[in-house]
C-alpha cells in the first residue's frame, strides 16, 4: 500500500499555505489491520472503495464486559424497509441523507433490530478482517425513543464482535460535539494523527471545537490549532 495526495489549493503571494488530501490506494486485504491501526477507514464512492484518514475511533473489546440483545438479526443485503427506517432516522436527526444502501462492500452486513416484530433500527457493519470490525452505519427510526436503541445497539455490537474474535471494533470518525457520545464507551480510543489516545477530555474538547468552527467563520488558520 502507497499514500498518494491531491493537491488541491495553495498560495504564495498571500501566505504561505498548502491543502492536500491524501489517500491510501493498492491496499492489500493483508494489511486492512495495518491501515486501520493508522487512522485509515473506507468509504465507498461511486461504487468504488476509497481510504480517507481522518480523526479514527475505536473501541478495545478486551476492555469492554457489554451483553447480547436479544431481538436482532444479521443479513448479508438490504432492504427497501431498512431504507426507509434510514430517512426517517435522517429526517429526525437533521441530516443530509449523504449514503444509499446500494453503497456496500461484498464483506459487508447488517444488523436488524426489531420492536413488536417491526423493524426499528439497523447498522451496517464492515468486515475488515477477523480482526476488526467497523459499525460504519446506523439508523433508528426514533418511534420509540425510550427503547434507548442507539446505546443499546452499540453495546450489544461490541459485545457481539467480542463474541466473534474480533479485538476492535471501529466506529468510524470522531468530528463535531454529535460525535461525543462515542467517548462513553468503555474501551474508546481515537486516533491524534500520530497514535492511539484514551484522553476522553481532549477528543471531547476537539469535537466541541469542530462545531464551533462550523457555526462560525474561520478567518484564520490559527482558529484550527489543537492546543487546549
Amino acid at each position: 500500500m502507497k499514500i498518494v495526495f491531491n493537491n488541491v489549493f495553495g498560495t504564495l503571494s498571500q501566505a504561505d499555505i498548502n491543502y492536500n488530501i491524501p489517500k491510501l490506494v493498492d491496499v492489500n486485504i493483508s494489511e486492512h489491520d495495518e491501515a486501520l491501526a493508522q487512522g485509515w477507514l473506507i468509504t465507498v464512492d461511486n461504487g468504488k472503495k476509497v481510504w480517507y484518514q481522518s480523526r479514527s475511533t475505536r473501541v478495545n473489546v478486551a476492555n469492554t464486559d457489554y451483553n447480547l440483545i436479544d431481538n436482532y438479526q444479521i443479513t448479508d443485503s438490504a432492504t427497501s424497509e431498512m431504507d426507509h427506517v434510514y430517512s426517517a432516522y435522517c429526517l429526525k436527526k437533521g441530516f443530509k441523507k449523504m449514503y444509499t444502501l446500494d453503497d456496500q462492500l461484498s464483506w459487508d452486513i447488517y444488523v436488524q433490530y426489531h420492536h413488536d416484530a417491526e423493524l426499528v433500527a439497523w447498522s451496517k457493519l464492515r468486515r475488515y478482517s477477523p480482526n476488526s470490525i467497523e459499525t460504519a452505519l446506523f439508523a433508528w427510526d426514533y418511534n420509540e425513543p425510550h427503547l434507548r436503541l442507539g446505546e443499546r445497539t452499540m453495546h450489544h455490537e461490541i459485545a457481539w464482535a467480542k463474541q466473534s474474535g474480533y479485538s476492535h471494533v471501529y466506529m468510524g470518525s470522531g468530528y463535531e460535539k454529535i460525535c461525543t457520545y462515542k467517548s462513553r464507551v468503555d474501551g474508546f480510543e481515537w486516533w491524534t494523527g500520530q497514535q492511539w489516545s484514551t484522553d476522553v477530555d481532549h477528543y471531547v474538547w476537539l469535537c466541541k471545537r469542530d462545531t464551533k468552527l462550523l457555526n462560525s467563520k474561520v478567518v484564520d488558520l490559527h482558529d484550527l490549532k489543537i492546543d487546549q
